[in-house]
């Protein structure tokens, strides 16, 4: 008779390289959890039994949701250059992930949160934003290991999506209502975030451990976490909108000073041609 085989359980070691894999699944996961909390709050509030309580709960989970898959989304790239397991299958299943966490999932919640209330223009700037994008990571696909291994060309998805969630993240934490004009400004500042995610504009990726060092990393690292723990939507603000005004000015900044020049330039040729 023969024997049966004992299946082999996998070895510890084999699926450490699937670590990064899997914590792009607790990522899409997170986006997932709350494009659903985003439509719960839409079905609850259109029967119009909630309190404000309960909606301010309900809008800093989900845009707390996305923020967390932004932390994630840091962490899984980081890991897979370390294992070295970076692959082509990994970078394309990340970026599908990363559209419905950084895509979907903000403009819903944006949706839900205010842009419905303008009608086709609203529903507009939210298909704009989700477009842009699946255009930022396919773009990103096509040159991660060439133009984009230094610094990013556009806005980088996650920081767009922080972007969005963290004013509503702010303003749910301190349960602040928000004004029309809030509201109508994010009509039309979404659609100009989304325009620069497609851009050319350069933005400095984060930089890596080795720079430091360990221990100042870890110091700099338990103050950052410090700060979210107790002031999420505070450091979430400040983090977003600092990195995303300090590239686009320095690149607004780069581009006058070339055009001055240009024209400092063409004034002497048209003196010495006179």
């Amino acid at each position: 008779m023969r024997k049966k085989r004992r299946r082999r359980s996998p070895s510890p070691g084999r699926l450490i390289p699937l670590l990064p894999s899997m914590l792009t699944t607790v990522g899409l996961a997170l986006g997932l959890a709350s494009i659903a909390t985003s439509i719960s709050i839409h079905a609850d509030y259109a029967s119009g039994v909630v309190s404000e309580q309960w909606l301010f709960n309900r809008f800093w989970w989900a845009a707390a949701f996305i923020g967390m898959a932004v932390l994630v989304d840091m962490l899984d790239g980081r890991i897979a250059r370390a294992l070295n397991s970076e692959s082509r299958f990994g970078a394309s299943y990340d970026s599908l992930c990363d559209l419905v966490s950084f895509g979907v999932a903000p403009a819903v919640l944006l949706y839900v949160w205010g842009l419905s209330e303008y009608g086709n223009p609203g529903l507009m700037a939210m298909l704009f934003y989700v477009v842009c994008t699946a255009l930022r990571l396919a773009r990103f696909n096509v040159q991660f290991a060439t133009k984009e291994k230094r610094m990013f060309t556009g806005l980088p998805s996650p920081m767009a999506a922080g972007l969005i969630l963290s004013p509503i993240l702010l303003l749910s934490e301190f349960q602040i209502i928000a004004t029309p004009l809030m509201k109508s400004f994010c009509l039309f500042f979404v659609p100009f975030v989304a325009l620069v995610m497609v851009s050319e504009v350069p933005y400095r990726k984060f930089p890596r451990i080795a720079r430091f060092g360990p221990f100042s990393t870890l110091v700099a690292g338990s103050i950052i976490i410090t700060a979210l723990i107790t002031n999420p939507g505070v450091v979430a603000v400040a983090i977003t909108y600092c990195y995303f005004i300090l590239d686009l000015g320095r690149c607004a900044w780069k581009l006058a000073a070339k055009t001055t020049s240009r024209d400092k330039e063409s004034e002497a040729l048209a003196g010495d041609e006179s």
